[in-house]
Formats: structure tokens, C-alpha cells, sequence
């Protein structure tokens, strides 16, 4: 894992995936929301340069996409929010009802974490 998000996700994937949701999702943020945010958050906080080819099929293999999905993939798994097609437009994540709640937390990144963290143990 030599690439900035693999370690990074390497060191931390529930307080990376909190991270990014609280980021992507804040308080003012529409939902759903594309998900180059997720990878644009993602890329920004493992300091790598953001790729803006994401809908290539080379975008895919690099690991800044796969982290984006890995992170997404968490979010599922704690209900916090899912993966949706919007048209011609592409891939978006909506806001679930864990994540609606999380957002309107007062400490958002806490409340995903915890969400996050109690969807491993079950």
C-alpha cells in the first residue's frame, strides 16, 4: 500500500469513512451527493492529487476510486448512506436515516463513527 488513500485507510477505514461523511454530508449539504465529492474529500485528507477522470474506465483502477468505494461501502453497511444512479449523471450517495441523524447531530463525525463502529460488531 504505497499509495497516500490505501495507507491512510490502512491506518484508520471507520475514522477515514466518519471523516469524509462528515465532510461530504455537513449540515448544509444537499443529498444526495456525487460521489467525485467523496473522492475529492477522500484525495484531500490522504493529501494525494485528485484524478478528475472518474468516469473512465482507467479511473477506476487507480486507488482513490477504489477507496471511494470502500468507503461507501462502509457507509452501507452502518446505514449511514448508499450509492445511486441519477440519470445520465452518473454515481451519487444519498443520506440515509442513520446519516440524516448524524448529520443533524451536533458532532456529526462522533455520531458516524459511533454508527460505523457498532455496524462492525454486528
Amino acid at each position: 500500500m504505497s499509495d497516500p488513500v490505501s495507507s491512510l485507510l490502512a491506518h484508520g477505514a471507520d475514522q477515514v469513512a466518519a471523516r469524509v461523511f462528515a465532510d461530504v454530508f455537513s449540515v448544509r449539504a444537499p443529498s444526495p451527493q456525487p460521489f467525485s465529492e467523496v473522492l475529492a474529500r477522500l484525495t484531500a485528507l490522504a493529501g494525494a492529487n485528485e484524478r478528475r477522470q472518474f468516469f473512465s474506465t482507467s479511473a477506476m483502477d487507480d486507488p482513490e476510486y477504489a477507496g471511494g468505494l470502500e468507503i461507501v461501502l462502509l457507509w452501507e453497511r452502518a446505514l449511514l448512506a448508499a450509492r445511486t444512479v441519477v440519470g445520465e449523471h452518473g454515481l451519487f450517495v444519498v443520506a440515509l436515516r442513520e446519516g440524516e441523524a448524524a448529520r443533524a447531530s451536533g458532532d456529526p463525525y462522533t455520531a458516524a463513527l459511533s454508527r460505523l463502529m457498532e455496524s462492525r460488531r454486528s
